[in-house]
């Protein structure tokens, strides 16, 4: 659950940055990039290991973001929520996995209401959907012994395209500002090249599967981007809201690790989701048309 693209968002212009600083961006980003892909094909486990960690970082984020400390019994509960439903996904036990996920939503919203009030169990509640939603989504596509390498592949390589897309075209064309009560530096070119760009790997990908159909994947893509989009947004707003700029400052140059993979996180469920047509072999269903 790593994304390496060298910012967050579709800039109108551009930010002058000093040499060290961009040297530790794109140092960060490739070591980033380095361990997911490592992690993935490795083996299904590995990924899920890779995924875990990531969990934890997120989680530990949006407790010091949301109730000043990552590092306290709700953020314990939720880790290990998360950990325990990525597993059961990754053996298939999808129902206990349910049960698990409903009744940790639960218990967090009822015993955080009681301690901190309505406003924060809701955000604590929140936080655990929306780690592990996307984490259970990658999971389960790993999971598919015939095309789960390349599916999660296609989905962090969207992501990563999508933002990268997204800054170079709101710094090169500038323009309209996309949403500025949410994310002012967001423009309408970099959106709208962050959403096209990526059907071409949408072509790409057919043409090296063989065996799907290369406009239905374009689509697929541009689905995914448009999600992607969206995800970095939806981040973009849960910050304005609690008053901050970065999540944390746990990665050099990027800021939070929330803020380096926000876009990934939406597109992972999405791309779950249109994975159901074919809940057996759900790689095939989001890559084989």
């Amino acid at each position: 659950m790593t994304s390496p693209a060298p910012t967050n968002g579709n800039h109108a212009t551009p930010q002058h940055q000093s040499s060290p600083e961009l040297r530790r961006r794109i140092v960060s980003a490739v070591v980033l990039a380095t361990l997911a892909l490592a992690a993935l094909v490795a083996s299904p486990w590995s990924f899920l290991v890779l995924v875990i960690a990531s969990a934890m970082l997120l989680l530990w984020e949006w407790g010091a973001a949301t109730r000043g400390t990552g590092a306290d019994a709700t953020t314990i509960l939720q880790v290990a929520c998360v950990t325990a439903l990525v597993i059961f996904v990754a053996v298939h036990k999808f129902v206990v996995a349910a049960i698990l996920l409903a009744a940790a939503l639960a218990v967090i919203a009822i015993w955080g209401r009681q301690k901190n009030g309505t406003w924060n169990a809701t955000l604590d509640a929140a936080g655990l959907a929306y780690v592990a939603l996307p984490a259970a989504a990658l999971i389960w596509l790993r999971s598919d012994p015939s095309y789960g390498l390349t599916a999660v592949l296609f989905v962090l390589v969207i992501a990563w395209t999508t933002d990268t897309a997204s800054y170079v075209g709101g710094r090169t064309f500038g323009g309209p500002k996309f949403a500025p009560a949410i994310s002012p530096k967001k423009t309408w070119s970099g959106f709208l090249v962050g959403t096209t760009v990526p059907a071409l790997i949408g072509l790409a990908f057919a043409q090296y599967l063989g065996n799907s159909s290369a406009s239905a994947l374009a689509v697929v893509a541009l689905a995914l981007a448009f999600a992607c989009q969206m995800g970095d947004l939806l981040e973009s707003a849960v910050k304005r809201s609690l008053g901050i700029k970065d999540m944390s400052q746990l990665i050099p140059g990027h800021g939070g690790f929330f803020d380096r993979i926000d876009s990934l996180l939406l597109a992972a469920v999405v791309a779950a989701l249109i994975a159901l047509r074919n809940p057996v072999s759900p790689g095939a269903g989001l890559l084989i048309w």
